[in-house]
């Protein structure tokens, strides 16, 4: 009979981590804000957001178009308090000389 309630025991657990968390476990969330230069086209958008959704908590990347030509802005939302420009640059890896993370901040 052990066994049996045993097996159970597990089989529950394991689809109970499958489970949706509730609102209240999730991580709290930040909001930034990048202006990235080199970006003119809609490849090199897609090596930025590619290389920023690396960063530590990033859940989100949205690559927006700014006034300034070959200038986009980019929303980022992230589970970790600290993100900086020095990571951003670094997850572009090779094509950091091809992108200027000019700025890199923290929402309010």
């Amino acid at each position: 009979m052990k066994p049996k309630i045993r097996l159970i025991t597990l089989v529950i657990a394991f689809f109970a981590s499958w489970l949706p968390a509730k609102a209240s476990d999730k991580a709290p969330t930040f909001s930034y804000e990048a202006e990235v230069a080199g970006v003119m086209c809609s490849a090199c958008s897609s090596k930025v957001k590619a290389a920023f959704e690396k960063l530590d908590g990033v859940t989100k990347v949205k690559v927006k178009a700014s006034k300034e030509p070959a200038v986009a802005k980019v929303e980022i939302t992230s589970t970790s308090a600290t993100l900086t420009q020095a990571a951003a640059i670094k997850a572009l890896g090779a094509d950091a000389s091809s992108f200027q993370v000019r700025r890199l901040t923290k929402k309010d």
